[in-house]
């Protein structure tokens, strides 16, 4: 099996002396100046901002776990050629696979399914703003679960960001419980399934490459998602749908899965963590523009102001000690 080398950066380092050793001999990041790797991080944003209206498209014709179910499977074959390509073997200790098997439950299975079912009953600009409250959830987490000191700026944050996701969820043009409530609800569940599948990942990311721990995630959480999502996906074979969805179903598989995750743990290793994760707090702003644009939904003030105190509960957690 590769042995890949820990980045002091992504986890909590292991108590073993020759690992410890390793971790004291890797130079942290330095790329003070605006360089190419933030352009293709720039770029990762945007492909995730058009994501989100890009599958709203595709759920017109393709049922709603049916384009989970196609997209993670893509995104599984593709990962696991290029890790076979690269590192030759997806292999890993059985010792760290119920933790993987965790994260991949909450970060495929469970995001997608409530990422796809938020995108059907809410605006996709509704969904991206919610997702930014993302991190606060992961600091949490990773309080709970390893201990890690928290900041007392994120107990000035949190409020805001609290504030925020309930203007945004609760503030939306014909609001209800069966429509964009439940929507936005979901939404926050997203936000949550993903926090809780970068925290479980966060001490694997130190004896393996995060592209074999996506492969090996998008197949297990594939997997699990099956039983739901197969009545859904054999139905989608009995009506006629267009090329054009077909093809939006691939670019969001291949572009906004596979590429931006290799994208943005190249900024992780090149920058660090805390620059890296700068460029997520713009999320927010290039999903409202690109669902406008796409879709032509539209967002009323209150949802502003809303995605407005979340990104600002977490620079205040960042650049306040």
């Amino acid at each position: 099996m590769a042995r890949i080398k820990p980045q002091p950066h992504l986890q909590t380092v292991p108590q073993n002396p020759r690992i410890q050793t390793e971790i004291a001999s890797i130079p942290a990041p330095t790329a003070p100046a605006f360089s190419l790797v933030d352009m293709f991080l720039l770029g990762c944003i945007i492909i995730w901002a058009i994501n989100s209206p890009l599958v709203k498209i595709v759920l017109g014709e393709i049922a709603p776990l049916a384009v989970s179910q196609f997209r993670v499977v893509i995104a599984a074959l593709i990962s696991l050629a290029i890790v076979f390509r690269v590192e030759k073997s997806v292999r890993i200790s059985w010792q760290h696979l119920p933790q993987l098997c965790l994260a991949a439950f909450m970060g495929i299975t469970v995001n997608q399914i409530t990422f796809i079912y938020a995108l059907n009953n809410t605006s996709a600009s509704a969904v991206s703003l919610i997702y930014a409250v993302s991190p606060v959830f992961a600091t949490l987490l990773a309080a709970l679960f390893y201990r890690e000191k928290i900041k007392r700026s994120y107990f000035i944050g949190l409020p805001l960001a609290l504030v925020g996701v309930a203007l945004v969820v609760l503030t939306a043009p014909n609001v209800s419980l069966e429509g964009n409530l439940l929507g936005n609800l979901l939404a926050v569940g997203m936000a949550f399934s993903w926090a809780a599948y970068t925290v479980l990942l966060r001490p694997l990311l130190g004896l393996y490459s995060p592209l074999r721990l996506s492969a090996l995630c998008f197949t297990i959480g594939g997997v699990i998602l099956l039983p739901f999502s197969f009545p859904q996906a054999v139905s989608t074979f009995a009506v006629p749908v267009s090329f054009y969805s077909w093809a939006l179903l691939l670019a969001s598989s291949v572009l906004a899965m596979v590429l931006t995750n290799v994208i943005w743990y190249n900024g992780v290793k090149k920058l660090g963590v805390s620059r890296t994760v700068y460029y997520s707090y713009l999320q927010p702003f290039f999903g409202v523009l690109a669902a406008a644009l796409m879709l032509g939904e539209i967002f009323v003030l209150p949802q502003i102001v809303g995605g407005l105190l979340v990104v600002g509960s977490l620079l205040i957690y960042r650049l306040v000690r």
